[in-house]
């Protein structure tokens, strides 16, 4: 029997039901037809989507701020980047293997095993025992301290990938949009509340200890949050056909493969600069490096804004690479003088991190803008997924920089102290990725016509 057009539609909004037959059905909205999630179940998911969220900014600042006094503690020496870089390499290798799990809708059991790491690497990194023989990188710690930070950044990147689908499945797509604005919101006041909190823990002796704890507390409240996930309605995945074309082929549009360069070089000078600011800020009071990288975030969010406001404002499309070019200048700028005025202390310790933070934020809000504006038709949300594809590796690239580099302080006869190798590093890295970047920024305007106004 051909199926009835009225069937036809209740399955597109709630998904294929091949467990179901083809009756005649008169009305779409019917008792045999399973209901979508009631308003409760949808304000749940929000609020945990949100708190996922959250997490994931505030526990990768916290830990970066605290780093000095956890690396003193356990007296890293060639290691002083681990928990910072094995966060971030656990939560970026989760991220697509979570995404391929939950490509069938929420996964309770994965949501589960996500919050199971987050706990279980928090409490490791936490309970990491103080060196008691050699000064100097003890196993015990660096085994604690590794495993813990690369399970608990696994976990976070499981559960906000988990959280997302939850969010498509259960939040009405008539929010979509509002719903990603309200995450933007959402990550950058975690990443404040995560530079602020995590510099007045450690501002306690020892207080390092209960930084890696926060992540453990929100995402069982995430979980509690997204419990409802259970009851909602499953389905199977849309047809390839009507799924678009995938991430990875739509990096042959050539705008977009060049979005997701700069998206690379963003996220790995996002980490360089972030663990070098940490370290270098040599200040008694850890809350007052806090507040430091917490401007240096808010310079960030202003960065994105004033991106927007400038493409939405500039009318021709030669002058769209002005906001892109002029963000990665500021930021090569920032970089490069990270390594010099820190170690002033405030006030001039802000301004590298308020010029690299407005020129990060302006470089990627112009990038993605730019992209979304001149990619194919109908893969605005592939093209989105590429940038962000290569923003975590760039993130991968630069955790893995921030691990490696300090080692080359160990060799004979080098005479250079771990972190003096990785600011050197970071400042010449950093500095030459951003300018090389500048070409790419001006000419990608430039790779397909423009097919709305850059307002829209």
């Amino acid at each position: 029997m051909p199926p009835v057009p009225g069937r036809r539609v209740a399955a597109g909004v709630l998904g294929p039901r091949r467990d179901l037959p083809s009756l005649p059905v008169s009305d779409p909205v019917s008792p045999s037809t399973p209901a979508g999630p009631s308003p409760q179940q949808a304000r749940s998911v929000l609020a945990g989507v949100l708190v996922a969220t959250l997490l994931a900014a505030l526990d990768l600042l916290a830990v970066a701020v605290a780093l000095p006094e956890l690396a003193l503690d356990l007296e890293l020496e060639r290691a002083l980047a681990l928990p910072v870089g094995a966060g971030v390499v656990g939560l970026v290798l989760a991220v697509p293997l979570a995404a391929r799990l939950s490509r069938h809708g929420p996964q309770p059991v994965l949501l589960g095993a996500a919050t199971a790491l987050v706990v279980v690497g928090g409490v490791a990194t936490a309970l990491a025992p103080l060196p008691t023989g050699a000064a100097g990188d003890a196993p015990g710690s660096l085994l604690a301290v590794g495993l813990g930070r690369l399970a608990q950044g696994a976990g976070v990147g499981a559960l906000v990938v988990g959280a997302g689908a939850a969010l498509v499945r259960g939040v009405p797509a008539a929010l979509q949009v509002r719903v990603q604005a309200a995450l933007v919101l959402v990550t950058g006041v975690g990443a404040l509340l995560g530079a602020l909190v995590g510099g007045l823990l450690a501002d306690v002796p020892g207080g390092w200890r209960s930084v890696p704890l926060l992540a453990p507390v929100l995402a069982v409240v995430a979980l509690v949050l997204l419990r409802s996930v259970r009851a909602l309605p499953r389905g199977e995945a849309p047809a390839p056909a009507a799924a678009g074309p995938s991430s990875w082929a739509v990096l042959r549009h050539r705008v977009v493969l060049l979005g997701a360069v700069v998206g690379v070089v963003v996220g790995a000078v996002t980490v360089l600069v972030l663990v070098d600011a940490v370290l270098s800020l040599d200040l008694e009071r850890p809350l007052l490096r806090g507040l430091l990288v917490a401007g240096g975030v808010v310079a960030g969010v202003v960065g994105v804004v004033g991106a927007t406001t400038a493409i939405a404002r500039v009318g021709r499309q030669p002058r769209l690479a002005q906001v892109g070019t002029a963000g990665a200048l500021v930021a090569a700028v920032g970089t490069y003088l990270v390594g010099w005025l820190l170690v002033e202390g405030p006030p001039l310790a802000l301004l590298p991190l308020v010029l690299v933070g407005v020129g990060l934020g302006a470089a990627v809000q112009a990038t993605g803008l730019v992209v979304s504006i001149l990619c194919p038709e109908g893969s605005e949300r592939e093209a989105a997924a590429a940038l962000g594809a290569g923003r975590r590796a760039g993130a991968l690239v630069g955790a893995l920089v921030v691990l490696l580099a300090p080692l080359a302080g160990d060799l004979d006869g080098t005479g250079a102290a771990p972190a003096g190798v990785l600011s050197g590093v970071v400042a010449v890295v950093g500095v030459l990725a951003l300018l090389a970047v500048v070409p790419v920024l001006a000419v990608l305007p430039r790779r397909g016509p423009v097919r709305h106004l850059p307002g829209a």
